[in-house]
């Protein structure tokens, strides 16, 4: 039973580009974690940040222009506006879209890149179960039962991940102990889901509840000592708990009112140590995030066209607690509060046969009612417009023309957040603004699949980061910036039993002249691309390698200056083989490798992905 509450397909409705993993490819991928799952589609890049987060980024824009969901819900707690994918399971999941662009007016206020849609399984994607253990103490597992009990719908899963440390590819210079573990690297993550949903009559709803428990270390920067500013950090604990109510009632033949509302509740304790034998507390930061908001969606004919007004509201409160060591001297309770509200309507027009368009317009408003102890912030707002044109070129063949206007508005914790002394504050921060444009071109046919979008994105404001003479940094806003590149896929069936897949982007972001110190964006690689071949013998085996390429980019070191960050590839390995057959169900026997070649790979400095990563598991499905 399940009910779609953020952009649903109609036969008119004209979307931005997506790529959509349906149940069958998550478990292909063997991925352990949210953040697994995403690993190699065009267009998005999956990293783990300086405070150790696993975000996600689509086409090179940073993590916070990407909005994450839940089942419709944002998962990101907004005082920071991020969420670590990977602390949660992969196999809570059923269905995984990622929206590039000018994502639909359902998705609210502050998508400015796109949109990373997460559903969770249902019964129509059966029930399911791994566990698996590998190198350096890492492992995980899930168990999900979902199921249709008569009229009810239900799940729940529980899942769990582990490492001891990340393995190190190679030397590094600073805050390194001796061997192959890298220092402070460790996670333990437990996590319980549960939903239930129902229908009576015209009405559709759904009910979840999600707790996440964990704890980890933040590996330092390596690429300066401890008087250049690395972070000795760690978190002891993280909590995360949202409750979703989903619902959609029919009101006639061609209306429907659809309904989210979410309450999430978020705990952190940060850890910050005076040196790398992390012995000695310097501060410590404890913080407390309440979250409560809602969506409506009104769908309904007017004579030809198809309209969607939609609406939402949410409100987030922070406080935050320092105390610093080793007096264990408290500092003042803080408390901030930001709201976000979205208000705005998108019509579906068809035009003539093959042709068809969707026109949007939108108003995005925040406010910061609680500031702490910083300057008041003055109420911001702004427009945002979309435009998506569909033509159908042929029976197999689809071009799709899209663009428009999106703003984010500057987090709380951008706007006040100090990190413990690491950031100094710009209490003149502005919203960034982004222009979009694509064109996508899908051609399919029987065994064989296209995709081509090249896009322009033209951004104004966007926040950057510089150093200061003291250390500290200091978020400030560019004037302007350009990104334009291109996304592709191809995959072909060369036999009933071999498959060839091939994806990537390439990508140039550049700061206007005179607008940064180094005009090429920082983190930003000029290519990225993974070649996929897979072997799958139905009741036999199934195996599939993957070939991760990545480009030359480059970051700032600790006093701003530019450092290379040289071009990179990636081998891994998946298998799984039957072993059992239990009814209409299978046990397998699963084998997963990850850098293979144990390559040194550095998405930003200082901070290496983990070297090669073996795993052993079995899994029902």
């Amino acid at each position: 039973m399940p009910i779609t509450v953020t952009a649903p397909a109609a036969p008119d409705r004209v979307l931005p580009p997506q790529e959509i993993i349906v149940a069958d490819s998550l478990v292909d991928r063997q991925p352990r974690s949210l953040a697994d799952v995403l690993r190699g589609l065009a267009g998005v890049t999956v990293r783990a940040n300086s405070r150790g987060e696993t975000v996600a980024r689509i086409r090179g824009a940073e993590e916070r222009q990407t909005q994450v969901f839940l089942d419709g819900a944002p998962l990101g707690v907004p005082w920071d506006g991020r969420v670590d994918l990977g602390l949660l399971p992969a196999g809570l999941l059923g269905e995984v879209r990622v929206i590039k662009g000018t994502a639909p007016i359902e998705y609210g206020a502050n998508a400015v890149a796109g949109v990373v849609d997460f559903q969770t399984r249902q019964s129509a994607q059966g029930s399911f179960a791994q566990l698996e253990a590998g190198s350096l103490g890492s492992g995980s597992g899930s168990l999900v039962l979902a199921e249709r009990l008569g009229g009810i719908e239900a799940t729940l899963a529980v899942g769990g991940i582990t490492r001891d440390a990340e393995p190190l590819a190679g030397p590094l210079p600073f805050s390194q102990a001796p061997g192959n573990r890298r220092t402070n690297s460790d996670l333990n993550a437990g996590s319980v889901f549960g939903a239930i949903g129902a229908s009576m009559g015209d009405l559709r709803v759904r009910a979840s509840l999600l707790h996440l428990a964990a704890e980890r270390g933040i590996a330092p920067e390596s690429d300066r000592p401890a008087e250049a500013g690395a972070r000795f950090w760690r978190y002891p604990d993280i909590a995360l708990t949202q409750a979703t109510l989903n619902a959609a009632l029919t009101l006639g033949e061609d209306a429907e009112l659809r309904a989210t509302g979410w309450r999430q509740v978020f705990s952190q304790t940060i850890a910050q140590y005076r040196s790398v034998d992390y012995a000695a507390l310097r501060g410590v930061q404890d913080d407390a995030d309440k979250t409560l908001g809602t969506r409506l969606v009104l769908a309904h004919r007017a004579g030809p066209l198809q309209l969607r007004w939609a609406a939402s509201a949410q409100s987030s409160t922070h406080r935050q607690l320092e105390t610093d060591f080793p007096s264990g001297t408290a500092g003042p309770a803080l408390s901030y509060r930001q709201n976000l509200y979205r208000l705005g309507v998108e019509a579906d027009a068809p035009l003539a046969p093959g042709l068809r368009a969707t026109l949007g317009a939108a108003y995005d408003a925040a406010d910061t009612p609680l500031t702490g102890d910083k300057p008041a912030q003055p109420s911001r707002g702004a427009g945002a417009a979309s435009a998506a044109l569909g033509i159908d070129i042929s029976a197999s063949s689809v071009l799709t023309l899209s663009g428009g206007r999106r703003t984010r508005f500057a987090s709380a914790r951008e706007l006040f957040g100090e990190a413990l002394g690491r950031f100094a504050i710009n209490p003149d921060l502005r919203p960034e603004q982004a222009w979009l444009a694509d064109a996508e071109w899908r051609w399919a046919r029987p065994g064989f699949a296209l995709v081509l979008n090249p896009f322009f994105i033209r951004s104004r404001d966007t926040l950057a980061q510089r150093v200061l003479p003291d250390g500290r940094r200091q978020r400030f806003n560019l004037p302007g910036a350009t990104s334009f590149g291109i996304d592709a896929r191809i995959a072909h069936d060369l036999s009933d039993t071999l498959r060839v897949e091939l994806s990537g982007t390439w990508l140039r972001a550049r700061a206007d002249a005179a607008s940064a110190g180094v005009r090429q964006l920082p983190q930003r690689p000029s290519f990225e691309t993974l070649a996929v071949l897979d072997w799958n013998v139905p009741g036999k085996f199934d195996l599939r390698a993957e070939l991760r390429g990545v480009g030359q980019a480059i970051d700032l070191d600790a006093a701003g200056r530019s450092v290379k960050l040289p071009a990179a590839a990636e081998l891994a390995a998946r298998a799984a083989v039957p072993v059992a057959q239990l009814g209409s169900h299978q046990l397998l026997l699963t084998f997963a490798i990850d850098n293979l070649t144990d390559a040194q790979i550095f998405p930003q400095a200082g901070l290496p992905l983990p070297g090669r990563v073996w795993r052993l598991g079995l899994r029902f499905d």
